[in-house]
Order: C-alpha cells, then structure tokens, then sequence
C-alpha cells in the first residue's frame, strides 16, 4: 500500500506543518523519515492521499516550509507509525 509523507528540512517545520494540519482536523501522524524517500530530517508527517492538495493549499496560505509530499509503497508498521 502507497502511503504519503511530507518531508521537511528540520523538527520545527515539521512540528508547525503538524499543528496545523490538526488544527484542520486532517488526518495526519508524526513518524520516522523513510531512508527510502529522504536522509534530511528524521521526522516526517503521514498523511493520506486523497489530503495532499488540501495540504499544499493550508502549506500555502499558512506560510510552512515543507521539502515535498512523497509516496511510498510500504507496509504500515504500527510501532513506527505510532503518533497521532
């Protein structure tokens, strides 16, 4: 199963994406970087597909750095994937 994660530069970018996008009660998870997608900041936002533009647009108007919104065709392992 694909899964999405926006990917960041550094924890704070991340963080203010995160709280934001709760904020919009949209569905999102704090989790690990896949080394797949990016060795930059650890942490990455999982998110679903059908709310990446719904992301962009909030990243948008909000001002939040992101890298970008990758998909990844991974198993979902809930002791990695355990923040919400």
């Amino acid at each position: 199963m694909e899964h999405y994660y926006v990917l960041f530069q550094n924890h704070t970018d991340s963080m203010a994406m995160y709280r934001a996008l709760k904020a919009e009660k949209l569905n999102v998870r704090i989790s690990p970087t896949p080394r797949e997608l990016s060795v930059c900041c650890g942490v990455s936002l999982l998110v679903l597909e059908e709310d990446v533009d719904t992301i962009k647009n909030i990243a948008a108007e909000q001002n939040l750095a992101y890298i970008s919104i990758e998909g990844l065709n991974n198993t979902f392992d809930n002791t990695r994937h355990r923040y919400g």
